[in-house]
């Protein structure tokens, strides 16, 4: 007889985004919190090494043209150069947009900048861009 073999997995980490990399994404959810006066955007990460990964972002309201929020509108292709501009955030679900993360701050958060990509890299990650390190989650 063969020796039983145990039907086991092992949970292992995300490795951490490249400092300054572009992430490709898709914006799953986008709502405002008005309690705490944000945007509270989802993100789905899309590269080879971080796929399916969520990324849960707070920006800050009201948007003015040079914040973040207005660079998030736009890395979705939203026009926000306009004051008095509406925007509905249900046009923005399932944009494509593009990621780089910062450093990590001592409290464990992470800067994140916007920038606009093809809709085409929103539905076949580009795999030369594929990170080679270890996956193992260290």
């Amino acid at each position: 007889m063969s020796p039983r073999k145990n039907n086991t997995l092992t949970i292992v980490g995300w490795s951490d985004p490249k400092k300054g990399k572009l992430y490709k994404g898709k914006v799953k959810k986008a709502d405002v919190n008005r309690k705490s006066k944000c945007l509270r955007v989802i993100i789905e990460n899309l590269n080879p090494s971080q796929l399916g990964r969520i990324h849960e972002v707070n920006l800050p309201l009201p948007v003015r043209p040079g914040n973040r929020t207005y660079s998030f509108l736009t890395a979705c292709g939203i026009d926000a150069t306009t004051v008095g501009t509406k925007v509905c955030l249900d046009d923005i679900t399932g944009a494509a947009i593009g990621m780089r993360f910062g450093a990590v701050a001592q409290d464990g958060s992470q800067q994140v900048d916007f920038e606009g990509i093809e809709d085409s890299s929103s539905t076949q990650p580009d795999i030369s861009t594929e990170d080679s390190g270890d996956q193992s989650g260290q």
